[in-house]
């Protein structure tokens, strides 16, 4: 049985989507900068936090099952 690359990559699509719905903060890596205050030094360590909007995620559900439900349709 062959499986249709368009019907992976729906799969792939349809998973993002669930995920960006369960967990929509996404922590970037923090950024270290050091800096030299009076002979002192000091680390300072910065996050960022991006917020998926629930709109995205909801595209990313329709563009992954528009994908499956197109690709297994005989013409």
């Amino acid at each position: 049985m062959k499986i249709h690359p368009f019907v992976v990559l729906g799969v792939l699509l349809i998973g993002c989507g669930i995920a960006a719905l369960i967990h929509p903060n996404l922590s970037m890596p923090p950024k270290k900068r050091e800096l030299q205050i009076s002979g002192e030094k000091v680390i300072m360590e910065t996050t960022r936090i991006v917020e998926l909007p629930k709109v995205f995620s909801v595209l990313l559900l329709l563009a992954g099952g528009s994908l499956i439900f197109l690709s297994t349709r005989k013409t």
